[in-house]
């Protein structure tokens, strides 16, 4: 009978040792998982934020404000002030597209997108800028960006930016 409880707990120990094994192998692959996730979410909203830039060089403000969630954003401008709505935001923007004869660069460096959750990002970035207004002017400006992008329906769109830049003329 001794050798019977002897026997049976080898085998229990050999099971629980599998079971360990299997555990381990479980959790990399969830791990592994929740890096893939991790990595689709930077690759989702890194190509949001591409569209954004795209729609910003080329001037379309339809199709930058495309990449805004309307119902929640806001806002805080590099002079300090908040916007509480996207209509600020757009009091802002709008005007300085028209007075904008065309991009002839705008580069970003130092991006970084930090993936709170399923749902949420944050992207921070430096900027270089250099427009030719109407006016013939040349502004070159330099800055940082934080971004807060929140998933909507399978759409990336931004609920929150904030920016600082330093902008000098040019001829």
């Amino acid at each position: 009978m001794t050798s019977s409880i002897g026997g049976n707990i080898k085998i229990l120990n050999k099971i629980i040792v599998i079971l360990w094994v299997l555990s381990l192998s479980i959790g990399c692959k969830a791990s592994n998982l929740e890096l893939d996730n991790k990595n689709q979410i930077e690759a989702e909203v890194n190509k949001a934020f591409e569209g954004l830039v795209e729609a910003a060089k080329s001037l379309d403000s339809s199709r930058y404000f495309e990449f805004f969630d309307r119902e929640n954003f806001t806002g805080l401008n590099a002079d300090g002030k908040v916007w509480h709505s996207i209509k600020s935001l757009e009091s802002i923007i709008l005007p300085g597209f028209q007075m904008v004869e065309k991009t002839i660069s705008l580069d970003f460096r130092n991006v970084k997108i930090t993936v709170i959750n399923q749902t949420t990002a944050i992207l921070v970035n430096e900027y270089d800028q250099t427009i030719l207004l109407k006016s013939g002017e040349i502004i070159k400006q330099s800055g940082g960006g934080t971004q807060v992008w929140h998933q909507i329906d399978s759409s990336w769109k931004l609920v929150s930016v904030s920016s600082s830049n330093s902008a000098h003329s040019g001829t």
